[in-house]
């Protein structure tokens, strides 16, 4: 919704429909801000970090909202080596809440104190944008450069989530049972002979990316699928820290007696 104490139109140019395209433009920020985010691995004294085992994405129509991963830190040998039979398992997950379905929250907050009609439009002149210009196809980066970059208050703002196999066994026992578990993927190349039909996920529905890392006797596969060609196999994972994640938030709330 257009804040009533905002113009519509200023000097020409449609602060209504940037307003909007702004919107979508600061959700669409999340997706580097976490990918950045997820490339600082957290140090665990004693203990070295592997490459991860499992990892998801998660999209809305904003774009990317969401990371995670699963990997394994193995307690420190010496410079090079780690001790495989003394690791932890560790998950965890990056999120950005929504900042447009939230008016009240820091990011709503923030992109409505960060909206400068004048600057916006100072900045569209500057780089020559018409007055009639197809906004949603004006590139973005460009036309809101002159209000600020929204990383700081997006990183300020990033949600992350970290359990690990002490805390969690119930994820190291799904981990096992699915180590022995065969994939099964018959070749289907698009455009190549018969493609098979794939099923298309709802519209506006969250969509994902997963991705397993898998030893085999010749080198490292890594199997990655969206929807749930790959998240089906891995689910039962995903459930058992939701649970931990959930008796951990449960176990941190304030006792209320009477």
């Amino acid at each position: 919704m257009h804040p009533d104490d905002l113009p519509r139109v200023l000097d020409g140019y449609d602060v209504a429909g940037y307003y909007s395209r702004y919107s979508y433009w600061l959700e669409a920020q999340k997706g580097p801000v976490i990918d950045v985010l997820m490339a600082e691995i957290p140090a665990i004294d004693g203990y070295r970090a592997l490459d991860p085992i499992v990892g998801y994405r998660k999209f809305v129509d904003y774009g990317h909202y969401q990371s995670g991963e699963i990997r394994s830190y193995c307690r420190v040998i010496d410079d090079w080596r780690s001790d495989p039979s003394d690791c932890l398992i560790v998950s965890r997950k990056i999120n950005i809440p929504f900042a447009v379905l939230d008016d009240d929250g820091p990011l709503g907050k923030y992109m409505r104190r960060s909206f400068d009609p004048a600057k916006l439009v100072a900045g569209l002149k500057a780089k020559a944008v018409a007055r009639d210009a197809d906004l949603w196809r004006a590139p973005p980066d460009a036309v809101f450069a002159s209000l600020g970059s929204p990383v700081p208050s997006l990183r300020e703002n990033a949600q992350i989530t970290q359990v690990d196999s002490a805390q969690c066994p119930a994820m190291r026992d799904e981990l096992t049972r699915l180590e022995t578990r065969e994939m099964r993927f018959a070749i289907d190349m698009t455009t190549v002979a018969d493609d098979r039909v794939v099923a298309a996920p709802p519209p506006h529905s969250v969509r994902r990316e997963d991705f397993l890392r898998l030893r085999t006797a010749t080198g490292f596969v890594t199997v990655t699928g969206d929807q749930r060609s790959v998240y089906d196999h891995l689910a039962p994972v995903y459930a058992a820290i939701d649970a931990c994640e959930a008796a951990q938030a449960k176990s941190r709330l304030p006792t209320v007696t009477d």
